[in-house]
């Protein structure tokens, strides 16, 4: 009678671990190489905050107090009266925040409306020579100069339609600008919603923009906001054509205000650090409460079709 042998099984080769993966696995079964990468990010998180946070308590301090030296971490005697005393010396500044809140405002509306219903257009119609696609380059490819190579073509044709030193110029330039962004931005998200649903409701008797308003606008809110808020951060922020477009306290924007505390023969640190700080505060209040369609947003548009 015969017996059957087991037939050997391969094996893979052991080989002996290296020193840095035993020391590696080591620090991992201490728990240690969590704690240095929680570590590292806290060196790195309090590096970032850091700056926010001695422009907050600078606004509690004197002008002494704030140039002393060693420095003071913590404000002991609280200057609240420095809020009051801003708008006192200057209370054209409530003029300036007015400005900006405008300017975010409706240059913030136009362009995410305008780049939504373009970047619809582009995933939804269909364009001869692959169009569908170059277009929004092409419209993205006007970021791509510096802002200053435009600047004084842009001051000229301005000038000649009187839009100097007034908000409707801000407001063009700021959406021109920022159009683009939109349009790249919302394209993936608009990609992410299924041909299927706009197939269905131009059945059910829609037209392409109440397809738009009604079924695909509500699908994408989450990036919608996530735009929203980028192009307010944008302008918000914004410099270069305030300084040029806007030399009159009529037209004067927040950054353009903050710059005027640094003169040529003396910084006004205190009044520097509360204008500053009020004008941190509504960008922040509105980031913070759309942090969680902001999340959304980026994980919504990260995968195209």
């Amino acid at each position: 009678m015969t017996t059957k042998q087991d037939t050997p099984v391969d094996t893979m080769p052991y080989t002996e671990p290296s020193g840095l993966e035993q020391l590696h696995e080591r620090l991992t079964e201490m728990g240690l190489m969590k704690a240095g990468v929680y570590g590292v990010l806290a060196v790195f998180l309090v590096w970032t905050l850091f700056p926010v946070y001695w422009l907050v308590t600078a606004t509690l301090k004197s002008r002494e107090t704030l140039l002393s030296f060693p420095p003071q971490w913590i404000p002991v005697d609280a200057q609240f009266a420095n809020f009051a005393r801003l708008f006192a010396e200057r209370p054209e500044f409530v003029t300036f925040i007015t400005n900006s809140v405008i300017v975010t405002v409706v240059t913030t509306v136009i362009a995410t409306t305008v780049g939504a219903m373009a970047a619809y257009a582009f995933v939804t119609f269909d364009y001869p020579y692959n169009l569908d696609f170059h277009l929004p380059f092409y419209i993205l490819s006007t970021r791509f100069m510096p802002p200053i190579v435009t600047i004084i073509p842009l001051f000229v044709i301005f000038r000649g339609f009187g839009l100097v030193n007034t908000l409707r110029g801000l407001i063009l330039v700021y959406t021109m600008f920022n159009i683009p962004f939109a349009v790249w931005m919302m394209k993936g998200f608009f990609e992410e919603v299924p041909e299927s649903l706009i197939e269905s409701a131009m059945i059910d008797g829609h037209t392409h923009l109440g397809a738009f308003f009604k079924i695909v606008l509500p699908l994408v809110k989450p990036g919608l906001i996530a735009s929203a808020i980028f192009t307010t951060i944008i302008t918000w922020n914004e410099l270069l054509f305030a300084v040029i477009l806007a030399q009159s306290s009529q037209a004067i924007t927040v950054p353009v205000g903050l710059a005027s505390f640094v003169t040529k023969f003396s910084v006004q640190w205190i009044n520097m650090s509360v204008a500053a700080t009020i004008a941190l505060v509504p960008v922040l209040l509105f980031a913070f409460m759309a942090r969680q369609q902001l999340v959304r947003g980026f994980s919504m548009g990260a995968v195209g079709k």
